[in-house]
């Protein structure tokens, strides 16, 4: 079954895995056009419900390393995911800001809230709750609005392994809260 060309993006070497990493995605759409048009649009984002092809662990900036907040550079970000061995498709959202990364559909079913990491969250389909996402167009690969830090066209794998990005996540819940930084000295 050959899929139907992309509307969003054009010819090409790239255009290939594009195509087939947008359609991935879009199976996620209720509306294909709609969600088509909104990638579109200005700002790039389509609403896409998760649990489908994909579900996604968001995150924020800091669970990866405490000093990380809005203003961190999207190369900070992408060498922290490869210190940490992080695969899959991986996109930001510097408004809030968070992570998004790409796990298997169905790994929301299984995983665990995360108390002592507030903000960490996995979005599916379990149950009646269904999950909507606003998923940047595939050449949004840096800010303003949210961007891929590597889209699903680009990298070996569409998947993060949810056992080893668990098993992060459980070490950062254990490890102590950093200590404050000591007031500057009246002198």
């Amino acid at each position: 079954m050959t899929s139907a060309p992309s509307r969003v993006f054009g010819t090409g070497a790239l255009h290939g895995r594009r195509a087939a990493a947008e359609d991935w995605l879009l199976r996620s759409a209720r509306d294909r056009e709609t969600a088509v048009a909104e990638w579109t649009a200005e700002l790039g984002v389509a609403v896409l419900t998760a649990g489908i092809s994909w579900d996604v662990v968001r995150m924020p900036y800091a669970v990866l390393d405490g000093s990380f907040g809005r203003d961190v550079a999207p190369g900070a970000l992408l060498h922290r995911l490869e210190q940490l061995e992080l695969e899959g498709a991986v996109f930001c959202d510097p408004f809030r800001p968070y992570l998004y990364v790409m796990v298997p559909a169905g790994t929301n079913a299984q995983w665990p809230r995360l108390p002592a990491l507030p903000g960490v969250e996995c979005l599916g389909r379990t149950g009646p709750c269904v999950q909507h996402v606003g998923v940047p167009r595939l050449d949004r690969t840096k800010p303003p609005g949210p961007y891929w830090l590597r889209p699903p066209d680009r990298t070996s794998g569409r998947y993060a392994d949810p056992g080893r990005l668990l098993k992060f996540l459980r070490a950062r819940a254990a490890e102590p809260d950093p200590e404050p930084p000591a007031p500057p000295s009246a002198a």
